[in-house]
């Protein structure tokens, strides 16, 4: 036979556990960390970095490299290096003595001689951070 006060303490029985489920249900969705959106922004950026930025960025580093490498290892710019041209100081120094002997100043003999002593100690100074330059790359990494 058909009890109604006991359907209706099952039916209400079920109702509070339907919304025991349902706060706890919504209890969890507090829980979740990020927003969708910003979610969404995000996955969309780590997409975009996974699989573009990155072979852009390790193409510009690689031709880099190589530039750096070429430069470095096998003076690809092909540039003077003071070395090079260090013995125009001593071919300088001796036009100043022998001018020096004849009571001369050194740019009469020479007329650039103040100005080429002037480029070997620029190329000097560069020379010396060029050095700087290749101790770095050589040693990164």
């Amino acid at each position: 036979m058909f009890d109604g006060d006991k359907h209706a303490a099952r039916l209400r029985a079920e109702k509070r556990k339907a919304d025991n489920l349902k706060k706890v249900a919504l209890g969890l969705v507090d829980e979740i960390s990020y927003e969708y959106s910003y979610l969404e922004d995000q996955a969309s950026l780590l997409s975009y970095i996974a699989y573009e930025w990155h072979d852009q960025k390790f193409e510009e580093y690689r031709q880099a490299w190589v530039a750096l490498n070429d430069e470095y290892t096998y003076n690809a710019s092909t540039v003077l290096r003071y070395d090079d041209v260090s013995g125009d100081r001593e071919t300088l120094n001796e036009i100043a003595e022998k001018a020096a002997e004849l009571g001369l100043e050194p740019y009469e003999v020479y007329d650039q001689f103040d100005e080429h002593m002037q480029l070997l100690d620029d190329m000097e100074q560069a020379d010396d951070q060029y050095s700087k330059n290749e101790d770095e790359f050589m040693n990164w990494g």
